[in-house]
């Protein structure tokens, strides 16, 4: 169990209100995630047990609608470790890319309420985040399922704080 819990909490990114902000405006991802940013996450596992994760994260804007996020992750009991995402913009409210613990192609959809991620890891697991931006207070809080054939194996609930 040990190993899958390594395995899900890979899976991190980072994103209270479900509403667009005051502005009107959905939320941007590529401009929160542009620049530095920091999540402390609580990773509740099927077994019951839960383990705290701290994300550090750098993100760059290709110039082109998309960005380069490089993620540093810290989870109680387990070696520190990188990562990275590198998303495109793929129509209106859309992105693709990869991530270095995917298996395949990332999705990421805007919705009105929120942003939402879908892979696949490498070990086989689905993933979903739900991100939703609270602009008053520049965080995003994230949500995370990870689950196989339906079941679902952990959850992550993280909150992320724009630095800069």
């Amino acid at each position: 169990m040990r190993r899958c819990s390594a395995l899900l909490v890979l899976t991190l990114t980072a994103c209270s209100s479900g509403k667009p902000g005051a502005s009107g405006q959905s939320f941007d991802p590529v401009q929160f995630f542009a620049g530095h940013t920091q999540g402390d996450a609580t990773l509740h596992i099927l077994t019951g047990s839960s383990r705290h994760v701290a994300v550090d994260s750098n993100g760059i804007p290709d110039g082109h609608g998309g960005l380069v996020l490089d993620q540093t992750i810290r989870e109680q009991g387990s070696r520190m470790r990188t990562r990275r995402w590198v998303l495109h913009p793929a129509g209106s409210n859309r992105w693709s890319g990869t991530l270095t613990d995917a298996d395949g192609r990332v999705r990421v959809v805007r919705t009105p309420a929120n942003v939402v991620i879908h892979y696949r890891m490498k070990n086989g697991t689905e993933v979903e985040q739900r991100l939703q931006q609270d602009r008053a207070a520049r965080t995003v809080s994230n949500h995370m399922t990870v689950s196989r054939f339906g079941v679902r194996l952990a959850t992550l609930d993280e909150r992320i704080r724009k630095l800069d």
